[in-house]
């Protein structure tokens, strides 16, 4: 793979180049943001997408295809995140559902997501401590990759995903099991 980044350092990868190259990361990281293997398909699928129809407008000169491609991928999880948001906020105008119902439903749905008291947690974390986590572990970047995705310098970002670990972290300990 590593040669393959280096051939195409020059210039704007195939669709084909991109997908094979980075479609497994971009999926665990949609895995890590989202609540449902179906959201978490949707936006790893919209991601791609979107990365795809923008090569004709990739520029090598500016930086790299992962940098370029991890700051379509974070946007279209901020998006999602975001109309997720403001359906449930229609959801709950509308009086189809209280909000003490759609958190239960979210709740079962989480519930059969394996591994889900760890992804539960992950979803209570704010949407940046998410993308960090996600980022770092879903997609494998180190913190120097994170930060340029983020628009962070590395040693913040280091120190960023240290402190939403730390997070993570204490919400799983005050969870009974």
């Amino acid at each position: 793979m590593v040669a393959t980044l280096t051939a195409i350092a020059d210039r704007a990868p195939t669709a084909d180049e991109l997908c094979r190259l980075y479609a497994a990361d971009v999926c665990r990281f949609a895995a890590l943001m989202s609540r449902s293997p179906a959201d978490a398909e949707d936006l790893a699928q919209e991601a791609l997408l979107k990365a795809v129809r923008g090569l004709p407008g990739f520029d090598p000169s500016r930086g790299s295809v992962s940098g370029w491609l991890w700051r379509i991928v974070a946007n279209a999880a901020r998006d999602a995140a975001g109309r997720r948001r403001r359906w449930s906020d229609l959801v709950i105008r509308a009086g189809i559902m209280t909000p003490r119902e759609s958190q239960s439903v979210e709740d079962v749905a989480l519930a059969r997501i394996r591994d889900g008291e760890l992804r539960r947690m992950l979803a209570t974390l704010p949407l940046r401590d998410r993308t960090l986590v996600a980022l770092r572990y879903g997609a494998g970047l180190d913190a120097g990759e994170v930060g340029r995705v983020m628009g962070m310098q590395s040693e913040a970002a280091g120190k960023a995903i240290r402190r939403a670990l730390a997070r993570l972290r204490a919400r799983m300990e005050e969870t009974p099991r």
